[in-house]
């Protein structure tokens, strides 16, 4: 449409284009103003709905496609066409709940040149993926993020978050939360994809956080509260008997079902990524839910974290013990009402402490947060 209004505003002021004959300076004119008009055309059509100041630019990657493909993706070689980009996990059941809304994206505008790309988290592998696609008819292209570093990179703390990029490769709108018809037609807009004149803006988000270094070290490091808990074995763990490495300490709830599994995830992750420094790594959670931690569901949740077989201590103690360590760390945690069932309107907060070889607070990571992020830190204390 652009390109046709353009192409008439080139006409002679008789209306008619190459009527009669031309001499070689006006036929060369017009054809000139004709290709021009096309271009100008092309260019408002890709153009984005709003203009990308301050928008930042998607950090590029390059994972394994699990599924709806195959070989390898990078975000780069998608330059040239708007971009949903959806962070899920497959357990996820908000991410279970929108996928119609995903199917309908790829269905309706691919056929418009937008790019619907899944990707998965960490704990997630290529059957699960592919069972997930499968459940709700996904044809579309899903990479894992098996690292967790494009996680960490696009600061994806909780999902699903489905973010609208743009042709030229800018972030022009983030949806933190299940997507609706709405949501969709709103970021796909947003990002130059649709037209839509009663479209609503979505959010804009911040710039993606570059790689955790050293830097992130306190110095000179704080004295980490003294504390002896029994755990899931019913041994005595102290900072005494944790010297010699590295300790990730939080404070989680086995039954809460918000924070508390992506920070189990993500531990787990982090013990990953450190390879054979793992060996002197030990993730220590003091139990923010004494009433509902039970011997059981600590080990439970131990397992649905992926711990199987790593250095890890689950600690209890009765609520007037722990209150005094909750204390001690800066840990507001207040319990539920009896009215609601274990784990629920718990509140607490899932960060992380890091603590040295000698047992010093040496850096502190906020809830959400990210395996690579975390792992670097770690590594950095390890050989520093």
């Amino acid at each position: 449409m652009a390109s046709h209004t353009w192409a008439r505003a080139g006409r002679p002021a008789g209306g008619r284009i190459y009527r009669g004959r031309l001499g070689p300076p006006r036929r060369l004119a017009s054809l000139l103003a004709v290709l021009l008009a096309a271009a100008l055309g092309l260019v408002l059509l890709l153009r984005p709905a709003t203009p990308a100041y301050g928008a930042p630019l998607a950090p590029d990657f390059t994972l394994p496609v699990v599924s709806g493909g195959h070989g390898t993706l990078s975000l780069r070689q998608l330059r040239g066409h708007p971009v949903l980009l959806n962070f899920f996990w497959s357990g996820c059941e908000p991410c279970q709940a929108e996928r119609p809304i995903l199917r309908t994206a790829f269905d309706t505008y691919s056929k418009k040149g937008v790019v619907v790309l899944g990707v998965a988290e960490a704990s997630d592998n290529v059957a699960t993926v592919q069972r997930f696609a499968l459940a709700g008819h996904l044809n579309y292209p899903m990479v894992l993020d098996g690292q967790g570093g494009t996680f960490w990179r696009y600061n994806v703390g909780h999902y699903p978050i489905s973010l609208f990029i743009d042709a030229r490769g800018y972030i022009r709108g983030e949806v933190d939360s299940e997507l609706t018809a709405d949501s969709l037609r709103n970021g796909l807009a947003q990002a130059g994809a649709v037209t839509c004149d009663t479209c609503a803006a979505i959010a804009r988000p911040a710039s993606a956080p570059s790689d955790a270094s050293g830097s992130d070290i306190f110095a000179p490091p704080y004295v980490a509260h003294p504390f002896a808990l029994r755990d899931q074995r019913g041994a005595i763990v102290s900072l005494a008997s944790l010297r010699g490495k590295a300790v990730a300490l939080t404070f989680l709830s086995s039954v809460c079902t918000e924070q508390c599994p992506l920070a189990g995830r993500a531990l787990a992750q982090v013990d990953h990524l450190l390879g054979k420094d793992a060996s002197r790594f030990s993730i220590v959670v003091v139990s923010a839910d004494p009433e509902n931690d039970s011997p059981a569901a600590t080990l439970s949740f131990a397992l649905k974290s992926g711990w199987r077989g790593l250095d890890w201590h689950y600690l209890t103690a009765p609520r007037p013990v722990l209150q005094q360590v909750w204390h001690a760390y800066g840990v507001p945690i207040v319990a539920p009402s009896p009215i609601f069932k274990g784990g629920i309107g718990l509140t607490h907060d899932a960060s992380v402490y890091l603590l040295d070889t000698q047992g010093r607070w040496r850096a502190y990571v906020e809830a959400p947060f990210q395996a690579p992020q975390v792992a670097s830190t770690v590594r950095a204390m390890l050989h520093s």
